[in-house]
């Protein structure tokens, strides 16, 4: 098995009290900026970024300045914005799930499912229905949003799931608790590979148009 040692840090306060402290300046600020200088943003997008800039800190500030500020390069703005609206929506279900179901006691595997269904429904019937709501009549843009929910969601899991089945138990040895360091920091890393594997998913379906981007 790979060494992944290295990844300590993130169950370190050194590392995940200024990482998130400054992720939740970053997503306040976020949200005024949304409401304000860049009030031109779509509306569900301005609830997806603060959620996003608060799990991935400065790095997600530095992608929100790069894809959702003038000048936007249109395809790489449209698909970040697509892959955002995903990740935001399906990550506040995944974590709200994922601290239940630890001080719950779920074994791995009723955790995995329970938070795929969790993060489905927040980012279906919020998310996604919600920006489909603004092409379509309710039926068909529940149907337009589950469709690329679908989609979105399997890649996203994926990536949560590495992280939870193999990075995190190499690392620390066992699922963290809530209340530890270490269930924030591979939080963070499970939302960003599951970012990174729902990319070109979310380019995929932009290409053909089941999603719109920002």
């Amino acid at each position: 098995m790979p060494q992944l040692g290295f990844l300590s840090f993130l169950s370190e306060p050194w590392f995940v009290l200024p990482w998130y402290g400054l992720g939740a300046l970053a997503a306040a600020w976020v949200l005024y900026d949304g409401q304000h200088a860049n009030s031109g943003l779509p509306a569900v997008m301005k609830g997806a970024w603060p959620i996003i800039v608060f799990f991935f800190s400065v790095l997600g500030l530095a992608l929100y300045f790069a894809t959702s500020r003038p000048p936007r390069k249109a395809l790489f703005a449209r698909v970040t914005g697509a892959a955002i609206h995903c990740v935001g929506g399906d990550g506040l279900g995944i974590v709200s799930a994922m601290v239940i179901a630890r001080l719950a006691g779920f074994s791995f595997w009723e955790e995995y499912w329970f938070e795929y269904a969790v993060g489905f429904a927040f980012g279906w019937f919020i998310f996604q229905y919600l920006s489909m709501r603004k092409m379509a009549p309710p039926l068909k843009a529940l149907w337009m949003g589950g469709r690329a929910e679908f989609f979105s969601m399997m890649t996203v899991m994926a990536g949560m799931g590495v992280v939870m089945g193999v990075v995190t138990p190499l690392v620390v040895g066992q699922q963290p608790k809530p209340d530890t360091f270490a269930f924030w920091g591979f939080a963070m890393l499970g939302l960003a590979a599951g970012f990174v594997l729902t990319y070109p998913m979310n380019y995929w379906l932009v290409k053909v148009g089941w999603k719109h981007g920002m």
